[in-house]
């Protein structure tokens, strides 16, 4: 098990949200610099980096500070995501660095399109994400559901062989309610070869571990990182 630390953007600072409401915003109180730094030196070196932003916008809209994030942790592997609907998009992200950009809406939406860049770039840089609400995909940033199920997401996409799939409950992210462990074992044996990664209320080692039993070789954890005092003492058993 592999634990990712998410990094969410929103005007050039770390956030969290509260179930995927943009309203809901918390700033953490840190520089994205700052915030890498502390993960760097935990061990962490694979990030997820979000522009919530981007997401809202449906196109990236802090490119100077996820620049300057790329290229000031040029050890660390990251993914992007948020925002990410159009070829330029994608190709400005992969070639400011990053190792795979993270494809949401436009997965749900327009999959031909998706398939093009796949093509382009290989699948190995792509992670597609379905982010589930109330049973459904949702698009635009989470904020709309689709009559998608999950089950069906993975299993049109999982010939494509992307590098990931990643699933976020979105009613759990930012809640620190703990992830449904056994929906995560249901969608592993669905995604079958391809990695799911766990993403969305997940509270600290033990769910990390649950969900390692169950089959999942990575998961995001974003606001236990940043709330729980002994985080330091716990996450660095699964840098990976």
């Amino acid at each position: 098990m592999r634990l990712i630390p998410g990094i969410d953007l929103w005007a050039g600072q770390v956030v969290r949200l509260w179930q995927g409401d943009f309203v809901q915003r918390q700033v953490v109180g840190e520089s994205p610099t700052e915030t890498g730094q502390r993960f760097l030196q935990w061990g962490l070196r694979r990030w997820h980096v979000v522009d919530l932003e981007g997401a809202r916008q449906g196109a990236l809209q802090q490119k100077e500070v996820l620049l300057r994030l790329r290229q000031t942790f040029p050890q660390v592997q990251m993914s992007l995501g948020g925002g990410l609907r159009s070829q330029a998009e994608v190709a400005w992200a992969l070639e400011a660095g990053f190792d795979w950009v993270v494809i949401g809406s436009a997965a749900v939406l327009d999959p031909p399109k998706v398939q093009r860049w796949m093509d382009r770039w290989g699948p190995h840089r792509f992670i597609l994400a379905s982010d589930i609400r109330e049973g459904q995909v949702a698009v635009h940033g989470w904020q709309q559901r689709t009559p998608l199920s999950v089950e069906a997401f993975l299993t049109a996409w999982r010939p494509m062989a992307p590098a990931a799939f990643l699933c976020t409950q979105v009613e759990r992210d930012g809640t620190l309610a703990g992830p449904d462990v056994e929906l995560y074992r249901f969608l592993q044996q669905v995604a079958g070869s391809v990695p799911v990664i766990a993403s969305g209320g997940i509270r600290g080692p033990e769910d990390l571990q649950a969900l390692a039993q169950v089959g999942l070789p990575a998961a995001i954890v974003g606001k236990a990182l940043y709330t729980d005092p002994h985080a330091s003492q716990w996450a660095s058993q699964y840098a990976g």
